[in-house]
């Protein structure tokens, strides 16, 4: 059977190879017709050209002989006198004047012209210029001379054969070609100096008669002809021209491999192309014969294949579901057991809750490091680089290692060089993520000790403080050095391996799957970073990673120690209550949900509080009433907070002029205070606004005589202890890479609230749906909390709230419309009021979302509008049922 089909194969290959090679001959015959043709049509244009130059140059001589036959018309009497002003001026020529009976009146007597040796001189006398040849005596051109309206003599100028040559001649092809001026009967009159071409045996006896007969044919129809013909074996193009007197045309002969210089190689080239089109064909029959022998035999792998990534995709799928349906009951598990921390007393029970929560903990970051994985195998995970603050980072990650150090007996040392930019664009979260993993990886591999953190920079782009901040980049450098147990020389190379731990007999009381190096590496690189180890068994490891990021502002982050020791104090002091029913504020904002956070926060001073959404209504309400203190949101549609200010401030009539305005921002970056500042506003509060910061805000602004301060609460002597023990644990550690300790900046640090140590409702720390909502996964009630005064009521007022303030329609519209503008202000207000009800990875996305549409960069937005949608949309849903009961 297989050989039958070969059989056909081959005999259908024969035919197809003969049915091309036929046709390969017939375009031949048919390239070589239009070949002739088309170097024919040049020969004769260039048969023209010449034709025209020496009827130019014949015109030119008889114009001059109609001026001197002009002057003697003019005055017979002078006729000698004239032709002697011509006479001797050219050599080998030579003039005359010649009566009706044939003497000659005046000129050369050197050479006798009759009209018997040049018939022109005939043709003149019956009026017309004209140009005849008489061999041995050369080429004469002559015109009549009138009286009144009748010929009277013939001025004549006669060349010598020699100047005639030198004259009259023409030339083509470089001299390549014969060319010479014949009269009626075929008799050279001029011709070019090509004796090879001259001679040549066409031009002898009749040989040319059948030639000349074709071209004077083919002239009945153009002003030039030629044509091809092969002589002695070889091919000529010849050719012929008319010239404007009678009696003369233009005759010569070029090569054939002169005339088609150029183009002599494009048959030859196409017949070639065909050759190989042809053997291409016979290799492409030979192509499908084997090919159709091998598709039979991948049919096998082609189906595994299609398992195999069938395999695949239903791995990363299942990951995906089973991960996050494994996270969150965790979360919920994780959610019930903080609160039965801050419940109870228990001595023995407590210790029993913090093991579960770090139990939980752990296995919540080990399944998230499984679902990184994943989706940097499959190529769907992206950087998103934000603005950022450097220390907020560095402060969170020491907050988180800290602890463990400490219950480990382990030093842990910072040292940061305080001119380190502090104001960075990158990936904020991933590069929190890298420099958690190497401080967990160097505190769980660390026994005894202590480990030091070290961050550097280096410069790569533009610096200093001319420098354009958005294309300043430096290469972070993070180095976390641990006295660890070291890794041995053979095992470097497994390092970075997924699942791989190496030491497996030292390490087996170690937590851990072996994830961790493996994502960093990852995630480094798609920042394009790098990692490397330096390590000495038994001694312990240096990890460093080396990360590019754009420098936002040139304004150096400062001694670490001293802004860890400030955020410290800030975080620990206690919030100061006041009253102040007769004080008078306005809020503006363009987010309901941000003004019932405003109202709800300052209930308990009993404030008078004016609201309005937006800068119009807002200057309206400014025009008719004084208020101590104006909070103006920065980011609003039509008007926003900086072009109000503007505005309020060019009013003629404002009873406002002194009061305090404070701007409410979610940009809470280094330097943006001085920014505000310098546009007019007297200080600026970031959002999510926190209960301590606004009432800190109010007493600084507030007149003296409207507040009436409120006791402080007492504390237990035992809380006085563990808030001393825990700010010594916290500082004892801490020291400064660089002693010169300059440019240091204090700073809030106000991005993430505290977990509540205490929960005032109704309801009771263990509400229903608070512990519902703390499952979904979706929010961080105890962050919802921090921010609203650790009143559960309150919180499920602001959600509420934010399910009664939708945004999806005007999202998709805006970038339906490519409004990118309202959707950088859209998606402004959403990070700001999911961050206030602990939504952390909505409001991480809509920062993203923000920071994109603020730098132009709209294909992004476009790209991950979708997952946005989706996000809020499946958050959305699961809140509504949580707060309508409908949850599980």
């Amino acid at each position: 059977m297989k050989s039958s089909s070969r059989n056909k194969l081959f005999v259908w290959m024969a035919f197809f190879t003969a049915i091309l090679c036929s046709v390969g001959f017939l375009l031949q015959d048919k390239l070589r017709a239009l070949f002739v043709d088309y170097v024919s049509s040049q020969v004769s244009a260039q048969a023209t050209t010449m034709a025209n130059l020496v009827n130019e140059k014949i015109s030119v001589q008889l114009k001059s002989l109609n001026g001197i036959s002009y002057e003697v018309e003019r005055d017979n009497a002078y006729v000698t006198k004239v032709l002697d002003a011509y006479m001797g001026k050219e050599e080998g020529v030579s003039f005359g004047i010649l009566a009706l009976d044939g003497k000659l009146v005046s000129g050369d007597t050197a050479v006798q012209v009759t009209s018997k040796d040049f018939s022109g001189i005939t043709r003149s006398f019956r009026g017309n210029p004209a140009a005849s040849y008489c061999k041995g005596k050369g080429f004469l051109l002559s015109t009549p001379i009138y009286r009144k309206r009748n010929v009277r003599y013939v001025l004549y100028k006669l060349y010598d054969e020699v100047n005639a040559q030198k004259h009259f001649s023409s030339d083509c092809y470089g001299g390549r070609c014969y060319t010479s001026i014949r009269d009626e009967y075929s008799e050279v009159v001029i011709g070019s100096d090509n004796k090879e071409l001259a001679e040549n045996p066409v031009w002898q006896g009749d040989n040319f008669s059948e030639i000349r007969g074709k071209l004077k044919n083919l002239l009945n129809i153009s002003v030039a002809a030629a044509v091809r013909e092969n002589v002695e074996g070889k091919a000529y193009f010849f050719f012929m021209a008319d010239l404007e007197l009678p009696g003369l045309s233009l005759v010569g002969m070029v090569p054939e491999d002169v005339a088609a210089q150029g183009v002599e190689n494009i048959t030859a080239l196409i017949i070639w192309v065909f050759g190989l089109l042809l053997i291409l064909f016979i290799i492409g029959f030979g192509y499908i014969f084997v090919s159709e022998r091998k598709a039979k035999e991948s049919d096998e792998l082609r189906h595994a294949k299609y398992l195999a990534e069938k395999a695949s995709t239903a791995k990363s799928q299942f990951l995906a579901n089973m991960s996050h349906e494994i996270r969150t009951p965790i979360n919920g598990i994780l959610g019930m057991d903080t609160m039965l921390l801050k419940e109870c007393k228990d001595p023995q029970l407590k210790e029993y809750a913090q093991n579960i929560q770090s139990a939980g903990n752990t296995l919540l970051s080990l399944i998230n490091d499984v679902l990184d994985i994943s989706k940097i195998e499959s190529g769907k995970m992206e950087i998103v680089p934000v603005e950022y603050n450097l220390f907020s980072i560095l402060n969170d990650s020491y907050n988180m290692v800290a602890m463990r150090a400490r219950d480990k007996s382990l030093k842990l040392e910072m040292k940061v060089d305080p001119t380190i930019p502090a104001a960075l664009f990158g990936d904020e979260v991933r590069i929190r993520q890298v420099i958690n993993n190497l401080l967990s990886n160097a505190v769980k591999y660390t026994g005894q000790g202590g480990i030091v953190f070290s961050m550097d920079f280096q410069r790569i782009g533009g610096q200093g403080p001319t420098a354009v901040s958005d294309q300043s980049l430096i290469n972070l450098v993070i180095s976390v050095k641990d006295t660890g147990m070291g890794i041995r020389e053979e095992d470097k190379g497994k390092l970075f391996n997924s699942f791989q731990r190496l030491d497996m007999e030292k390490n087996r009381s170690v937590e851990g799957t072996g994830l961790g190096l493996n994502l960093t590496k990852h995630l480094v690189e798609l920042m394009d970073g790098s990692i490397t180890v330096e390590s000495e068994y038994g001694v312990g490891s240096t990890f460093t990673v080396v990360i590019p990021q754009k420098v936002k502002k040139e304004i150096p982050i400062g001694d670490f120690g001293s802004r860890y020791k400030e955020s410290v104090d800030i975080s620990t002091e206690p919030v100061n209550r006041f009253h102040a029913p007769s004080a008078h504020i306005l809020v503006v904002d363009d987010v309901p949900m941000n003004l019932r956070v405003m109202i709800g926060l300052l209930k308990e001073t009993e404030i008078k509080i004016d609201t309005a959404d937006n800068g119009m209504e807002a200057l309206e309400k400014i025009k008719r009433t004084r208020y101590d203190v104006i909070f103006l949101d920065h980011m609003m549609p039509v008007m926003d907070g900086i072009e109000t200010l503007a505005v309020m401030k060019a009013l003629s009539e404002n009873p406002n002029v002194k009061t305090p305005v404070v701007m409410l921002t979610a940009n809470a970056i280094v330097g943006a205070k001085d920014t505000y500042l310098k546009e007019g506003f007297t200080d600026y509060l970031t959002k999510p606004v926190r209960e301590e910061s606004l009432l800190a805000m109010l007493l600084k602004y507030l007149p003296v005589s409207l507040v009436e301060r409120a006791a402080p609460p007492q504390k237990t002597e035992d809380e006085m202890l563990d808030d001393h023990e825990v700010s010594h644990a916290a500082v004892k550690p801490i020291t400064s890479a660089v002693t010169n300790q300059r440019d240091v900046i204090r700073t809030q640090v106000l991005d993430t609230p505290k977990a509540p140590e205490t929960a005032s409702s109704s309801n009771g720390v263990g509400s229903s749906r608070l512990k519902a909502l703390g499952a979904s996964g979706f929010a961080d009630i105890s962050i919802g909390l921090g921010y609203c005064m650790n009143d559960e009521d309150f919180y499920e007022e602001m959600l509420q709230e934010f399910c009664n303030d939708v945004k999806i329609d005007p999202l998709n519209d805006a970038m339906e419309k490519g409004d990118f503008e309202n959707y950088r202000v859209m998606v402004h207000a959403l990070k700001s009021t999911s961050l206030t009800i602990g939504a952390v990875d909505l409001s991480s996305l809509a920062k993203s979302m923000e920071f994109a549409c603020k730098e132009g960069r709209y294909e992004f937005v476009t790209k991950n509008h979708n997952e946005l949608i989706q996000q809020y949309s499946n958050f959305l849903k699961v809140l509504k049922d949580i707060l309508d009961g409908r949850a599980n």
